[in-house]
């Protein structure tokens, strides 16, 4: 997980605040065969992506969010948070998602299934993503489709997710 952190992060300083491409990034593992293959976007301090490691596919968004701690990440997990997603004009998709900290800030991992990360390659315009804790929406952000459909089908391959 810091490997996606650090790649985010190198993404969000070299995009500054434009709406960013999406970018592809696999990263071998020096202990086992699961390489971890992700595909990421970003836009101003908040970074969208698919995530793939031993063939187990993952959402993750993550947030400038610094306000949680240790007591508030285990209370806000245990109420059953929920990534709102929207591609185009679709109708919203919820998925479970766990809350944890990665160097401070807070990020969202939730499992995806092949049919919703084809979705999200698909979008033709945006994909729209936030936040949902104990009925409130936060953190809600639109990012920018452009090379999502080839970055996101280089996770689907190296994972064997067809």
């Amino acid at each position: 997980m810091r490997s996606l952190a650090i790649a985010a992060l190198g993404l969000l300083l070299t995009c500054g605040t434009a709406a960013a491409q999406w970018v592809y990034q696999k990263q071998e593992s020096a202990f086992d065969d699961d390489a971890s293959n992700v595909a990421l976007t970003a836009v101003g301090k908040y970074g969208f992506g698919v995530r793939c490691t031993g063939g187990a596919a993952e959402l993750v968004f993550i947030t400038p969010d610094s306000s949680f701690n240790d007591d508030t990440y285990e209370f806000a997990n245990l109420t059953g948070p929920v990534l709102l997603l929207r591609t185009d004009n679709d109708p919203v998709q919820q998925l479970a998602i766990k809350l944890q900290d990665v160097d401070g800030t807070a990020v969202a991992r939730g499992d995806a299934d092949v049919e919703l990360i084809r979705k999200i390659a698909g979008a033709k315009k945006r994909v729209s993503v936030a936040l949902k804790l104990v009925g409130e929406t936060y953190h809600e952000q639109q990012f920018n489709v452009r090379g999502s459909s080839k970055a996101i089908e280089k996770v689907i391959e190296a994972c064997g997710l067809d």
